[in-house]
């Protein structure tokens, strides 16, 4: 085993369960999945097209930026509202650092409206047109250089699957344990109906088959009663847990279900159709989360000069006031 896939492993289960140390067993299993997970991670960082330039003076000449943002100065406004590019620059990884690069995430929203277009010779204005915009803004992975940014995409990536199996893992055993609380509560419930002698069953059944379903119904209910207690974490769930985190990564690609996705958009952002001239087309990489609620997200990359960021600037008034 290498050093990488030994390392990403020790994540795995450090971001899991950690006492998933004590099984022998644990890293060997966990091997192929995680080996895949990262293969995939890599994948995704060589896929995404290159960084593009996020200046504002380049908004003008660059579709990307034209149909993200409304106006030169929202570029500005946007990076500069950043907490987690505020956080990053004032760690030591920013100190010296003139430009930087980073992902844009952002939600996509469509919104279908009526409008004007040429239909042959013939003007109409009750045309269905959907238009685009983009907002929800977050930046990540701020890097020294492009090459470092799709690494650290791979890790952004990676960190995504894992958190998609740790989610997929709680929920299906909350769900599961869920399913087992509600049918324990109708095995009592029947339960205790069939030796009052009363209810459906005993109406519609003959004795026998009564008493057959009395030991039925008991046997079921220890089954489901001890298969809550597996349930429970504990030393004894362990092989359990494992096998639910193998099954967990190896899902985990189709809840994230990243893609390239190509744009043709006029100058009022409106999605154009083959025929229409004087076009752009831009590229995007669309995924989904770990959140079921949240919209499906796109991203570019882009890298910037450090000086376009206003950096907020304390009221010394509003300090004292406060005080």
């Amino acid at each position: 085993m290498d050093a990488r896939l030994g390392e990403a492993i020790e994540r795995v289960i450090e971001g899991t369960d950690p006492r998933l140390r004590a099984l022998g067993e644990a890293r060997a299993r966990l091997a192929p999945a995680v080996s895949d997970a990262l293969a995939f991670a890599r994948g995704v960082a060589a896929r995404l097209p290159p960084c593009i330039d996020m200046r504002p003076e380049a908004w003008d000449g660059t579709p990307m930026l034209r149909a993200t943002f409304a106006r030169p100065s929202d570029i500005v406004h946007v990076l500069s509202a950043s907490e987690d590019l505020r956080e990053f620059l004032a760690t030591p990884d920013a100190l010296g650092l003139e430009t930087i690069h980073c992902i844009v995430a952002s939600t996509r929203l469509e919104r279908t409206v009526l409008g004007a277009a040429m239909e042959g010779d013939m003007l109409r204005q009750d045309v269905v047109q959907k238009t685009v915009s983009f907002g929800d803004f977050r930046l990540a992975g701020f890097s020294p250089s492009e090459e470092a940014l799709r690494a650290r995409i791979e890790e952004i990536v990676f960190e995504g699957l894992v958190i998609a199996a740790l989610n997929a893992m709680v929920e299906g055993r909350h769900l599961q344990g869920e399913q087992l609380e509600a049918r324990r509560r109708l095995l009592r419930a029947r339960l205790q109906l069939l030796e009052k002698g009363g209810g459906l069953d005993a109406t519609l059944d003959a004795g026998v088959a009564q008493h057959v379903d009395i030991a039925q119904l008991r046997t079921e209910l220890t089954d489901n009663e001890a298969e809550l207690a597996r349930l429970k974490e504990g030393p004894t769930g362990l092989h359990g847990i494992l096998e639910l985190l193998v099954a967990s990564l190896q899902e985990a690609e189709s809840i994230l279900q990243p893609q390239t996705l190509s744009l043709r958009l006029n100058a009022m952002n409106i999605l154009a159709g083959p025929e229409e001239p004087e076009v752009s087309t831009i590229e995007l990489f669309e995924f989904s989360t770990v959140f079921r609620n949240r919209p499906r997200r796109v991203a570019f990359l882009a890298s910037f000069p450090r000086r376009i960021v206003v950096e907020r600037r304390m009221d010394i008034g509003a300090a004292l006031r406060s005080l």
